[in-house]
């Protein structure tokens, strides 16, 4: 029998200037290069396994369909094979020795006219995988046998340079056979341990089993690509402790799947545990952008938003080119498009646990609330979802429950207009606070911010549901009920005593005026307007020491005995020391509950002082 005899071949023109680029600039991380054979081979295979499901009278219909990778450290050769459809002459021709993709000349006209930097974007706009070989190999064979019937097997040869060869050759089974010869500074890719990592790492997805120097590499489904319907919990579960390497269960998953406007599938889980929560660094994005079950990139940061780093899975999108760059994704219309679906139905599951299990979700969010609330700062767009994840103790919720906006509102009384809330340092502090009296007087509930972020979120939150946000310690809140006090001397001797008062303070306050609002308390200092509150303040000065805290307005109850007592002893001795040390101490007091007093020793002194006239009277 006779045998074709070797071929010379010219490169198509764009093949050599892209062998020209692809050396210097093609990838960043020359792993890819494998990612990229194994991804081709993978395409073979299921080509073939539709010819098999289809062509009746194969030969070797019944030979598992597989990858193997092995090396030959001898001859410093790496070797990637498969048994799928296999090329013809003509076909090896066609796909190793031409670029056929409109476009090409004008994308490499714009690549020689960019910087290094850029080419990558371009380049994997029509994909070249098999070129990134030769960023690690001097020469590649190529054997191939296509899978028709009688079809001889072909060698094409080429060391990446102007030209390849193709001759007839030896070849037993349908498939391929790429043969790397590797350059001297690329032996690490004929070492099993670095690449099994690297298949790891990219193909462990892949829909057919890969085999190195003999060894089946563990491998899982794919489960994303599967009917929900074939699914069970236990199956999600598996996946996931196979994906992150983990016993964990999730605490909760989405599997979505769409055709429309883009093709894609996707699986996402919720953990059980924050590592941020534990005290350890930042988390990094776990969500994976794949195509056709390939990995593209690794915990991408541009296919879920930023405040949703703890949500682990992946994305695959067939529509997606494997060679896309990080800054194509970005500017990827396709991309940005699964981003808003996925997020979209990410946050609705979220709410439906909420709904459903409040159990399950109590634990999501003692995880992650912190993440949440960064999403209220950040993402304008879906403010209105993620405020509806958002949970609040509140003076109607017990000391062990939490609530939602959506039950705040349900639950308020006709005539409240907005959402009422106080900040504190914990749940015991805030209901100790004197703002609270009128609230509870009107059966008007009141969150309770225990979280230094809450009044930032809100801030950001505005409304919900058309119900605007209110601190409950403002000054100009309508709540004030009518004075009791029906006696008009005292009356008149008690603003004669918040004259008094206002020429003591000075400059301390904004105001001092009698208060509506309160029933046990003597006093309270309250936001004049719509300003940040103390406990904002506060934080605002440990970052900035010259910060000034906002000037506060002082009510005073003229139904308490100690207003009453003082209110006497004005009447009675204006310029007395002893009535001047119990007003400076009333607004200490306020200061010191507010965690704002700045003189600590003065109102030492003065207590001391106020002790030993208690005593001299006894």
């Amino acid at each position: 029998m006779s045998t074709e005899k070797e071929q010379t071949f010219e490169f198509q023109s764009e093949v050599k200037q892209l062998l020209d680029i692809l050396v210097y600039s093609l990838y960043k991380n020359k792993e890819v290069f494998l990612r990229e054979l194994v991804s081709n081979a993978a395409d073979a295979l299921n080509k073939m396994q539709f010819e098999i499901l289809t062509e009746s009278g194969l030969s070797s219909k019944d030979e598992e369909l597989k990858i193997t990778v092995s090396v030959d450290k001898k001859h410093n050769k790496l070797v990637i094979e498969d048994n799928g459809i296999g090329m013809s002459k003509e076909e090896l021709i066609g796909n190793i020795g031409t670029i056929a993709h409109s476009g090409t000349l004008d994308y490499l006209k714009k690549i020689s006219e960019s910087p290094a930097k850029n080419q990558v974007d371009l380049i994997g706009k029509f994909g070249v995988g098999f070129y990134s070989s030769f960023m690690v190999a001097k020469e590649i064979h190529i054997i191939s046998r296509s899978w028709q019937k009688d079809s001889p097997a072909w060698l094409w040869k080429s060391k990446g340079e102007s030209s390849y060869s193709i001759e007839e050759a030896e070849k037993a089974g349908r498939g391929t056979r790429i043969e790397l010869l590797l350059k001297k500074e690329e032996k690490e890719f004929l070492e099993t341990f670095q690449l099994k990592n690297i298949i790891l790492k990219h193909s462990k997805f892949v829909p057919f089993p890969i085999y190195l120097e003999g060894e089946k590499i563990e491998r899982q489904d794919a489960i994303w690509t599967q009917p929900k319907s074939k699914l069970n919990e236990k199956d999600y579960a598996e996946f996931y402790k196979f994906f992150e390497n983990t016993q964990e269960d999730p605490e909760t998953y989405l599997h979505l799947s769409s055709d429309a406007p883009v093709q894609f599938a996707s699986l996402l889980f919720v953990p059980k545990t924050s590592f941020e929560l534990l005290g350890l660094m930042k988390t990094e994005p776990g969500v994976d952008l794949y195509s056709k079950k390939i990995l593209i990139q690794k915990g991408s940061k541009d296919i879920m938003p930023e405040y949703l780093r703890f949500v682990k899975g992946i994305i695959d999108s067939e529509e997606i080119p494997l060679n896309i760059s990080r800054e194509t994704i970005q500017s990827n219309v396709r991309i940005d498009k699964i981003k808003k679906h996925v997020l979209k139905k990410l946050l609705e599951h979220l709410e439906s646990v909420k709904s459903k299990n409040r159990e399950q979700y109590l634990n999501i969010w003692k995880n992650f609330s912190k993440n949440f609330k960064e999403g209220i700062v950040s993402d304008y767009d879906n403010r209105e979802k993620l405020s509806r994840l958002l949970l609040f103790s509140s003076s109607k919720s017990g000391a062990d429950q939490l609530t939602d906006l959506k039950e705040y509102v349900e639950r308020m009384p006709e005539g409240q207009k907005e959402i009422y809330f106080l900040g504190g340092a914990d749940r015991l502090a805030i209901e100790k606070n004197p703002a609270l009296e009128i609230f509870r007087k009107k059966d008007y509930e009141v969150l309770y911010l225990t979280d230094p972020m809450d009044e930032f979120v809100l801030d950001h939150l505005r409304e919900f549901d058309k119900k605007g946000f209110k601190m409950a310690e403002s000054a100009d809140i309508p709540l004030e009920e009518k004075s009791e006090v029906t006696d008009t001397a005292y009356l008149k001797d008690a603003d004669n005593f918040l004259t008094y008062l206002k020429t003591i303070y000075g400059d301390q306050i904004k105001e001092v005026k009698i208060s509506k609002r309160l029933t046990d308390s003597p006093c309270l200092l309250l936001n004049p307007g719509d300003g940040p509150s103390v406990q904002m303040e506060k934080i605002m000065k440990m970052v900035n020491k010259d910060y000034q805290i906002s000037k506060r307005v002082l009510e005073i109850n003229p139904e308490h005995a100690l207003i009453k007592k003082m209110v006497s002893l004005h009447k009675k001795d204006p310029a007395a020391v002893s009535l001047k040390n119990l007003a400076l101490q009333l607004l200490d007091n306020m200061k010191l509950r507010e965690g704002i007093l700045s003189d600590t020793e003065a109102s030492i002194a003065r207590i001391q002082q106020i002790m030993l006239d208690s005593s001299d009277q006894t």
